[in-house]
């Protein structure tokens, strides 16, 4: 969904007081005619005024697995359609593909009325174990507790940034209107307080952090597509080091590359989208 920034110093909206909303934001209700809905709320919403994509994901995937007999996620596929408006109620709609011994999918769509909101396919796995070999470098940065907190530097405090924490290494030169041309980004983030991390959590967090393109000066970016594979959930500790990376733009499309890694080093998710420049 929308990703796209102002500079700093430009108008964000009325602060709201940092809160716990997690839990109860991603949880869809379920009538007595057994309907599944969700209250699509702003908190999550980025500067655009538009729910943030990952929060669409996280709470179709909580649906998913809380009204169906599966395991942890492997892997959860969305494509976005339209964004939600704040302030409706979306149903959702969940179908069971293959209920397997060791792999489950199964598919979510969002939808407003008769309008098609989303569309997610996710993989779970129950009971499984196996060689587990980590091959990659998590990113090298600083401990979070010695990073400012960009909310006390001009980052906006509502909407998302209330609901997700980042520390930075350095200031990205597109906040102070000076891209890089490098885009790449690497952070620490968490929930809001240090609130536990579960898989859908992990899902959201692949898609919270400014896109990197925005060191190219690019200020608007909308995901049509994203991919996650779960590896675990984080270890001990409530920060998440992230990288995000764009090596390539094409008709106006890029796409955008993440890891997330606990602060223990291990690989926690994957994950790739594509995106439109508007």
């Amino acid at each position: 969904m929308y990703r796209g920034y102002r500079h700093r110093g430009e108008a964000f909206g009325q602060d709201e007081p940092v809160t716990d909303h997690y839990p109860q934001d991603i949880t869809a209700t379920r009538a007595d005619d057994g309907t599944l809905s969700l209250a699509v709320t702003d908190r999550w919403n980025t500067p655009l005024g538009k729910p943030n994509g990952g929060w669409v994901l996280a709470s179709m995937l909580r649906t998913a697995m809380d009204t169906t007999d599966v395991g942890r996620p492997v892997v959860a596929s969305i494509t976005y359609f339209a964004s939600p408006e704040p302030g409706t109620t979306a149903t959702l709609t969940v179908t069971p593909v293959k209920m397997g011994r060791r792999v489950q999918t199964v598919e979510v769509d969002l939808a407003h009325g008769d309008k098609p909101l989303a569309r997610m396919t996710a993989s779970f796995a129950a009971d499984h174990h196996g060689l587990t070999q980590e091959l990659g470098t998590p990113p090298q940065l600083p401990s979070p507790d010695g990073l400012p907190d960009p909310r006390d530097l001009g980052l906006p405090t509502d909407g998302l940034f209330g609901r997700v924490e980042f520390r930075m290494p350095v200031t990205p030169g597109w906040a102070d209107g000076n891209p890089s041309g490098d885009p790449t980004a690497e952070l620490w983030q968490r929930l809001d307080g240090g609130t536990a991390i579960d898989w859908p959590a992990v899902a959201l967090l692949t898609d919270t952090s400014p896109p990197p393109v925005l060191e190219l000066g690019r200020l608007v970016s909308m995901t049509v597509q994203l991919t996650v594979h779960f590896h675990r959930l984080p270890g001990p500790g409530t920060w998440v080091a992230s990288r995000f990376t764009t090596r390539h733009i094409a008709d106006g499309f890029h796409e955008e590359d993440g890891e997330l890694w606990d602060e223990q080093g291990r690989l926690v998710a994957q994950s790739r989208q594509l995106a439109i420049l508007l």
